[in-house]
């Protein structure tokens, strides 16, 4: 089956490049590998083929801080977002709206942050607020 990434995130991935050019971008990801396949996944593909989630390396010197950014995500409460995990942290726009809470998944996320959005909304193509 052939897969897309969520039209909102092209937008955010986009975003990050032109502020952050020359970041690197060895923790990038969309498509889900065999792990998450093996599991529920916003990585992986949705019915229609969406994958819901990208991932996006955390590069300070070269602009592209997941401090900075997933913090301005937290404060612009878009409605397109489920949520946000970063360095041992998540927050959700459904589970303690908004809110940081400890993570404990598998992986700390502390080389790449990782942002998942909603169904609805997922193709939406404004532009997020990351200041």
């Amino acid at each position: 089956m052939g897969w897309r990434l969520a039209k909102s995130l092209e937008v955010l991935r986009d975003q990050i490049n032109t502020l952050a050019p020359g970041r690197a971008r060895g923790w990038d990801g969309s498509i889900g590998d065999a792990s998450h396949q093996a599991r529920k996944s916003d990585h992986d593909p949705d019915a229609d083929g969406v994958v819901h989630a990208i991932d996006v390396t955390h590069d300070p010197k070269r602009g592209c801080d997941a401090n900075v950014l997933t913090e301005a995500l937290r404060k612009g409460k878009d409605s397109r977002l489920k949520y946000c995990i970063w360095n041992g942290r998540i927050f959700s726009s459904l589970v303690s709206p908004w809110k940081w809470r400890v993570y404990n998944g598998a992986s700390k996320h502390d080389h790449h942050m990782h942002v998942s959005v909603m169904d609805e909304g997922a193709d939406d193509t404004r532009a997020w607020k990351l200041t």
